[in-house]
């Protein structure tokens, strides 16, 4: 079987296989056992396997938030933790490389009207989001590359007040100042090339000779459903849709202003 093959049998993106391929990511033991009993391995090698996956399968620090998680989340965090750029349009909410802990917080308490969710759940929730910001100043840092609706920044959820989001609007401001960051505001009145309401286009790395380690992957989600895509012709008319949306996206330093000015009201 080929790496295709596998992934569909095992219901796992291709991404998900290539990573684990080129050894840039460990597997769990959970993926281990998954793997052999798709290979129909025997008993006895299989118990050996197993135990190795065990004692030296590091895992991401994502793995420990399976608990509190969707399985699809969780392996767009460790894509992400992969990846060399995101590209994100977002039409209802901020996407979660950018929220600060107040505003994180306010979408996770939104869940309550789709499952029952308790403090520390949407507290846990929260500091993944957070976690997930530390690869915008990491050594080699992604580029982050996102178009926001007006709207986004205009809409208050739960409880939230003005002073919460002048915060928030504040430091995607700030944010914004950093050299690997792209913020662009597209305004109200402007015509818009798509009614998606989000989604994140991941790219990763390319080694010499071999070229990219793996293929570009879309996400997009509409709770409960969460959804990782990485047909060639879905994500190159994704990436088509990114270009639309950031040509009619005011420019960087004039969203930088908008927001600013927003802030300020």
């Amino acid at each position: 079987m080929n790496g295709v093959q596998v992934a569909k049998a095992l219901r796992w993106s291709t991404s998900k296989i290539s990573r684990l391929e080129t050894g840039q990511v460990a597997p769990t033991v959970k993926d281990v056992e998954k793997l052999l009993k798709q290979y129909d391995v025997e008993a006895e090698l299989s118990e050996i396997l197993i135990s190795l996956a065990a004692e030296g399968g590091a895992k991401g620090w994502w793995e420990s938030y399976s608990d509190v998680l969707n399985e699809t989340v969780i392996e767009l965090i460790g894509l992400e933790a992969g990846a060399t750029r995101v590209r994100a349009w977002h039409a209802t909410v901020l996407p979660g490389l950018l929220q600060t802990r107040d505003y994180a917080t306010q979408v996770g308490l939104l869940y309550r009207s789709l499952e029952l969710v308790s403090p520390s759940k949407i507290d846990r929730r929260t500091r993944v989001r957070l976690r997930r910001q530390r690869l915008l100043e990491s050594e080699t840092p992604l580029r982050l590359s996102v178009v926001l609706d007006e709207a986004v920044l205009r809409r208050r959820f739960g409880d939230s007040d003005d002073r919460m989001m002048r915060e928030q609007l504040c430091h995607l401001v700030e944010v914004s100042k950093l050299p690997n960051v792209s913020i662009r505001v597209l305004r109200l009145d402007q015509p818009h090339p798509t009614d998606i309401t989000n989604f994140l286009l991941l790219s990763f790395p390319s080694m010499p000779v071999l070229g990219p380690i793996s293929n570009d992957v879309v996400y997009y989600e509409n709770v409960p459903l969460f959804n990782l895509v990485e047909d060639d012709e879905t994500v190159y008319q994704y990436s088509l849709v990114f270009d639309l949306l950031v040509k009619a996206a005011l420019d960087e330093d004039a969203s930088k202003d908008f927001m600013t000015a927003l802030a300020d009201v």
